[in-house]
């Protein structure tokens, strides 16, 4: 019962959320000068590939700002090294519904992108509520199907199976490469 309360107060937050009208632009992946990166913590590997990312970024002068969730049952392994990385950590930074505390999110949030990307690629309240708090001019994601994402995001890349996130960040680049400065 306690589960069902929690998902029916999600949802009516995510409903909220998505009530709010933003501007939609896509432009240029050379003329993006801010990206944001949402992200579940997982092994090493996946760090690797989302760091690399940022760096590759930020050396054609982009800013990438990145925002995980590190999961209750996950023991990190390994260090973060990106500057601009922050970590929700489940057991503190979430309240009693599931909900990313304000001071956890904010720095993140609270910042204007041009690109927003999802790589979590399953459907989750965390990267869904961050994705609908976050002003951003493109809003992307990984998803197997378009049904919910569709409602979310502005450029959407199909795929059957898991995702793979080396080719997700190809593929975003390769489009956005792709558009008419």
């Amino acid at each position: 019962m306690l589960e069902f309360l929690k998902e029916h107060r999600r949802r009516r937050l995510l409903r909220q959320l998505k009530s709010v009208k933003r501007a939609k632009r896509i432009v240029n992946i050379n003329d993006i000068k801010n990206i944001g990166v949402i992200f579940i913590l997982g092994d090493e590997s996946h760090w690797n590939i989302l760091n690399h990312f940022a760096r590759a970024m930020e050396h054609d002068g982009k800013r990438v700002k990145m925002i995980g969730l590190q999961p209750r049952n996950l023991e990190l392994n390994y260090v973060i090294t990106h500057r601009e990385t922050y970590i929700c950590h489940e057991k503190e930074d979430l309240d009693f519904w599931g909900v990313p505390r304000d001071e956890a999110i904010s720095d993140f949030v609270d910042e204007h992108y041009d690109l927003l990307i999802d790589t979590t690629s399953d459907e989750n309240f965390f990267s869904q509520y961050i994705a609908l708090k976050t002003l951003a001019d493109l809003k992307t994601v990984y998803a197997e199907t378009t049904d919910e994402a569709s409602e979310l995001y502005d450029l959407i890349i199909r795929g059957k199976g898991q995702l793979e996130l080396k080719g997700f960040f190809n593929n975003i680049v390769n489009y956005l490469g792709k558009i008419k400065k």
